[in-house]
């Protein structure tokens, strides 16, 4: 990554954590929007996808809800899932994995 690339990023992410204070209300709702529906799409929102690329792992703000790391690796993530030892696993709502059958 380039420094460019890279003070792009933490414009980004200054911008999304900070509530985009300093930037039109106009902009903060179309931003949001698209966020939304990225985040339909994809299952990430927007800062999740720029910490993936800084970071080359796989990373989920609602991790912070669970005992994983935010970013993991791939061979992290099925490692834990493996650790959990479900005969069914399953992902609530937040995208945190869990054993089905303990429900």
């Amino acid at each position: 990554m380039n420094r460019l690339q890279i003070y792009f990023t933490a414009l980004l992410l200054s911008v999304n954590l900070s509530g985009c204070a300093f930037l039109p209300a106009n902009f903060a709702l179309i931003s949001t929007g698209a966020d939304v529906g990225l985040t339909a799409l994809t299952g990430k929102s927007t800062s999740e996808h720029i910490a993936d690329e800084v970071t080359k792992m796989d990373c989920q703000w609602s991790r912070i809800f669970s005992e994983w790391k935010v970013c993991l690796t791939d061979e992290e993530y099925v490692t834990n899932l493996l650790r959990m030892n479900c005969k069914t696993y399953s992902w609530n709502f937040l995208n945190i994995p869990y054993c089905k059958e303990n429900n």
